[in-house]
């Protein structure tokens, strides 16, 4: 089991370059947090709104997470005042703070394609997988 990041999420369900990593690893069994799902979301907005995605298809991948629930999905609240100390040391989002936070807690490897992330998480002792 891993913590995936909104980033990967986006990679994997928007095809972009290298998404069949992202779905190797998601099959091998991945959790993550509220906030990734809404990050998606919108991701799939500005895909939707630039023409790179049809709103079918879009719609689709939200009903399907947001319904078929295909890998765990925690609250982020019980990471925040975690994340929140992390950011201010690393120099990072809370958003991207939280995923680290998760990992730390729990003990997961992350799964990202951010770098400065995938750096923060290895600064507070979390392996983290990056994916090109």
């Amino acid at each position: 089991m891993r913590v995936i990041d909104s980033s990967a999420l986006v990679k994997y369900f928007s095809r972009e370059s290298g998404w069949e990593e992202v779905e190797r690893i998601m099959l091998e069994g991945v959790v993550t947090l509220d906030l990734a799902v809404k990050e998606l979301a919108n991701a799939l907005r500005k895909k939707v709104s630039e023409n790179e995605m049809s709103f079918e298809i879009a719609a689709r991948i939200i009903r399907d997470v947001v319904e078929g629930k295909p890998f765990p999905v925690e609250p982020q609240e019980p990471y925040l005042a975690e994340a929140f100390e992390m950011a201010l040391r690393n120099d990072m989002t809370v958003y991207d703070a939280l995923f680290v936070a998760m990992a730390k807690r729990k003990g997961l490897e992350l799964v990202t394609c951010d770098e400065k992330q995938a750096k923060a998480a290895r600064r507070e002792g979390v392996k983290a997988v990056l994916l090109g």
